[in-house]
């Protein structure tokens, strides 16, 4: 046996990893030839074309395998932040300044660290789909990450191709490679013509065999990602919050010309009548408006977001629901609309075959007697019109492929027949896919040299219309089918839909034709059929189905049910799911596609049940409800779903039945297809916004608080009562610390009680305004008793006391749920730790002097605890004023904006993506309907750059960090020049709480 060199590796293979690789990037058939083709390259890696990896290697190892190829495994090194050296001051107010910096760069970076390797596990899971491999004969299902070079794969249409390959067997097989190539064009891919299949493109349509001959990153879509890096963007809420925190940063900057101007006013008119001029003061002035800025701006706005937002995809990621857009987790908080499938998403996907009508006789049971020859032709038709497989393993039957058609294998198996042998005996010659136009799927079998037997199953009402004969009982003789019989069909099916059956009925026809009849087998007859008989499958709905339905109900969240099955069928499912009310209008697809516009938008939200749809009704739906300025979220799984999915403001693809196309397109990947699923992503995007909006709170009360203290006291002409590293401190507890706190709370189950955040509901609503203003109000008046040391320890107090009253917004026990915040709790004895060791180990000392930080004696401690803990009660009594009292809008208004969001000009319409007509909302339906509004639908391209993008998630240098360096960088600038002044302040202020 010869050995190849493969990366330095001997094998015991006769072509190299690199060789295989090169043919399939130039895709040569001329190279192809030259190996002998697909019998020469399968005998090269020691596989088989009909039977995949032989069995003897199964049963050793596949490690040399591995080892010679490689395994399909992308190694991709994210990003790497490094922190900018500081020049070194050589001050002691300098150090300190250093170790604080220091300490807020590790917690940052520690945060970043902990968030980029969880994006990098989700990033593995998403990445981590299953394929069908052939192994030893038998069809197994295996992680994407386990193919190797040799493995035979099953595709069809749907599938994302895990590795590049050739074709070595294929049914009318066409492939998207838009991934790769940009064009949209599906390529027709045939044996002895267009072979190659690449990795990292999809199965449009067809089903075929792929020989693997490249894998991970010696495959095209791995070379791809090792050279591409895509810089991450903002979701749209981050935007907002960076809008805002840098407008109320110029709200700072305008505080502090007003400072240094009126300071300056007034030293001019002091020294004129004094006759001294000290100019040295106009530079403390400046220093004064300097340090005003830092405290006005927010810079943890966006950290917070960025926190929020890895926290939530962490915990969905436990509730099964696998985030692949960032903004999914923000718009699920604001979603209307719930537009679900039935299969496997309200039911349990574990589908059972109740009834069998075989002919014009009365219904009969699965069991029930059938002729030997009647019960082999239909044991045919269900084996071969299939794509389906069932798994054996331990004693438990794994269902891989289309459940429906697994209940039919099922079936086979229970009348003692091997679908895999029928299979083998009856083998297919062309596979015609589910067209959800004619509601049928096809398969050609040869039967004689000049004989084609075409066997048909779909949905009854459209498959019986072109059934003119029936088989009899016997299973030879064929009959006459009139309209009589037909209609009697009908009724049998309309029976067993009303008992929540779902239908199909099986025909089929012999042809005599010519084998090179392309026509015939790009178009075969669907007309002339045999009538066979009808199944009915009952698929129950999951357990949990009815409380999930009740609850996003109770969350305003209206549940429509979507689904191919007839009216009857669905309208039993619904009322068990408790979807249909009793005034609900049920709808087919057929009917509902020809409405006109206006017609749709009337009964766009009035639908509860749309039966008989199609991919492209799905689609139209969501369109309407967009254009009626809903939230709409959508579940899809079929190929056919892409375009609703991208369309709809959330889409939900199922992971479990899902086919890739679907993945590739959706925003949240349901990895067990389950409707309560979907109820933890509602409540995790709501928790996202409230979490937000809790540390905009604090932190709105922590600047009003600083910028308002040092404003008066500047223009008073007293020293600044909060320095340079006492202002770091600060800005650690109300940045990193407060979003790490507040941002990181898991969710309380009354999110659920409310009703959805509108578009453009305010970030900054009444109660918080309320709340914002009293509790600054008792800080301000508390800090103007107190004076330097004695100020900044009560003032990070009550900051930790404003902390904790941040955690309610609206309720007034802000201690609910904290004993499940233990993050929350960790925080907040790690800041009073902290601050208790700046004050006993600074304070007094010749570093604590030069910073401003004395020591002080137990009734100050005492008085600095007291006043802090005042911060709750008095929060308690500010959320007992009645909000009718108060200033602001209220979330009830869906298109309200906040009045302090319009006066710092917050582009709303833009950031979030908004149409650019202005009534677009609830109340402007009119208007919208009659054309005048165009809505701005959102689609990501496919292909490696969008890959990079989700991988590298929330990774990248966030406003946060340049605003960081921003802000040490201005505050040693203040640090430098503003010595010779703290200590002139220094000697005439008091440091020490015995001389307080």
């Amino acid at each position: 046996m010869e050995a190849a060199e493969g990366g330095n590796i001997a094998h015991p293979f006769t072509l190299a990893a690199e060789e295989l690789a090169s043919g399939v990037e130039h895709r040569d058939p001329a190279w192809l030839e030259e190996h002998g083709g697909t019998q020469g390259l399968a005998k090269a890696l020691r596989t088989s074309l009909d039977t995949g990896l032989h069995g003897d290697e199964l049963a050793s190892s596949l490690q040399p395998r591995a080892d010679a190829y490689g395994s399909n495994v992308f190694n991709l090194i994210i990003g790497l932040a490094v922190a900018d050296k500081r020049a070194h001051y050589g001050y002691l107010e300098g150090i300190a300044i250093i170790i604080v910096v220091c300490i807020v760069v590790l917690v940052q970076a520690t945060i970043d660290h902990q968030k980029e390797a969880k994006f990098r596990q989700l990033n593995s899971v998403k990445d981590n789909y299953d394929v069908h491999i052939v192994r030893a004969g038998a069809t197994e299902a295996h992680s994407a990450e386990e193919v190797l070079v040799g493995d035979l794969i099953k595709v069809s249409a749907g599938d994302k191709l895990p590795a590049d390959g050739i074709l070595v067997q294929g049914s009318a097989l066409k492939t998207n490679e838009s991934a790769m190539t940009g064009e949209p064009i599906d390529i027709t891919k045939e044996v002895g013509a267009d072979v190659f299949m690449l990795s990292g493109t999809t199965i449009s349509e067809g089903v075929g065999h792929v020989l693997v001959l490249a894998v991970g990153e010696r495959s095209q879509w791995g070379v791809i990602l090792k050279g591409l890096i895509v810089e991450p963007e903002d979701t749209p809420l981050q935007e907002r919050l960076d809008r805002l925190a840098w407008n109320i940063g110029k709200v700072g900057i305008l505080f502090a010309t007003l400072t240094f101007c009126v300071s300056t006013i007034r030293w001019i008119v002091d020294s004129a009548n004094a006759s001294q001029w000290e100019f040295s003061n106009l530079l403390d002035f400046f220093i004064d408006a300097i340090t005003i800025v830092v405290v006005a701006i927010p810079e943890g706005l966006p950290l917070a977001i960025t926190l929020g937002l890895a926290f939530a995809m962490r915990k969905m990621m436990k509730d099964n629901n696998l985030v692949r857009r960032l903004e999914a987790c923000e718009t699920m908080g604001s979603a209307t609309q719930l537009n679900a499938d039935k299969t496997g998403t309200l039911t349990q996907n574990r589908m059972t075959i109740h009834f069998v009508y075989e002919n014009a006789d009365d219904p009969k049971a699965v069991d029930a007697d059938m002729s030997a020859k009647f019960r082999d032709l239909v044991a045919v038709n269900m084996s071969v019109n299939s794509q389906a497989n069932l798994q054996f393993s331990h004693g438990k039957i794994d269902h891989l492929g289309n459940k429906t058609e697994c209940a039919l294998l099922q079936l086979v198996n229970l009348w003692g027949k091997n679908y895999e042998a029928l299979r083998k005996e009856h083998k297919s010659e062309r596979i015609y896919m589910f067209d959800s136009n004619k509601k049928c799927m096809s398969t050609s079998e040869r039967i004689t040299d000049e004989t084609v037997r075409l066997h048909t199953k779909g949905a009854p009402e459209m498959v019986v219309k072109s059934c003119t004969g029936k088989l009899a009982a016997d299973g030879v003789t064929v009959e006459a089918m009139d309209a009589e019989a037909r209609e009697e069909v009908g009724m049998v099916v309309e029976g067993m839909a009303r008992r929540g059956l779902r239908t199909l009925l099986m025909a089929y026809r012999d042809v005599n034709h010519d084998a090179n009849d392309k026509e015939f087998w790009d178009k075969p007859p669907d007309s002339e059929l045999v009538y066979l008989g009808v199944v009915g499958i009952k698929d129950p709905i999951r357990p949990e189905t009815r409380e999930a339905v009740k609850q996003l109900k109770e969350a305003g969240v209206t549940v429509r049910m979507v689904t191919g099955d007839n009216a009857l069928t669905a309208r039993y499912i619904a009322r068990e799911a408790g979807i249909l009310d009793d005034d609900g209008l049920v709808m087919e697809g057929p009917e509902f596609r020809k409405m006109s516009e206006e017609e749709r938008s009337t009964v766009a939200l009035k639908l509860q049940v749309l039966a008989r749809s199609t991919p492209n009704d799905k689609l139209i739906l969501v369109s309407a409800q967009k254009k009626l300025g809903e939230v709409t979220s959508v579940t899809g799984d079929g190929t056919n779903d892409g375009p609703a999915l991208k369309e709809a403001d959330v889409g939900f693809a199922l992971g479990i039945v899902g086919t890739e196309i679907a993945k590739e397109a959706c925003d949240i990947v349901i990895l067990d297809d389950n409707i309560q699923s979907m109820t933890k992503a509602v409540l995790w995007g709501r928790n996202v916004y409230e979490s937000i909006r809790k540390f905009l709170q604090f932190q709105l009360v922590v600047n009003v608080v600083a910028v308002t203290l040092n404003f008066i006291s500047a223009c008073a002409g007293v020293p600044l009562p909060l320095g340079a590293v006492p202002l770091l401190w600060v800005n650690m507890i109300m940045d990193s610390m407060g979003a790490l706190a507040l941002a990181t709370e898991p969710p309380k189950g009354d999110l659920l009680q409310r009703k959805p955040f509108g578009r453009r509901a305010p970030l900054i609503n009444r109660p918080m305004y309320r709340n914002i203003i009293g509790i600054s109000v008792y800080q301000l008046i508390v800090l103007d008793l107190e004076i330097n040391t004695i100020i900044f320890n009560v003032f990070v107090f009550m900051q930790i006391g404003s902390e904790i009253n941040a955690r309610q917004i609206v309720k007034k026990n802000v201690f609910s749920g904290i004993h499940k915040s233990a993050l929350f709790l960790i925080i907040i004895g790690i800041t009073c730790c902290v601050q208790v060791g700046i004050m006993f180990g600074v304070g007094g000392t010749q570093v604590g002097e030069s910073i401003g930080i004395g020591r002080i004696n137990g009734i100050a401690w005492g008085t600095s605890a007291v006043l802090g803990a005042l911060v709750l009660p008095w929060g308690f009594l500010v959320r007992c004023i009645p909000l009718d009292w108060c200033y602001g809008p209220m979330d009830e208004d869906p298109t309200a904006m906040s009045k302090l969001e319009k006066v710092l000009h917050v582009p709303n319409r833009k950031l979030l993506h908004l149409p650019q007509d202005d009534g677009y909302g609830p109340g402007y339906i009119d208007k919208i309907s009659s054309g005048t509004a165009e809505t701005v639908g959102s689609s990501t391209p496919p292909g490696a750059e969008h890959e990079v993008a989700v991988m590298n998630g929330l990774t990248g240098p966030s406003p946060a960090k340049v605003r960081l360096r921003v802000f040490v960088h201005a505050v040693a600038f203040v640090n430098v020049i503003s010595r010779s002044r703290m200590s002139r302040a220094s000697s005439q202020t008091p440091s020490r709480a015995e001389d307080v």
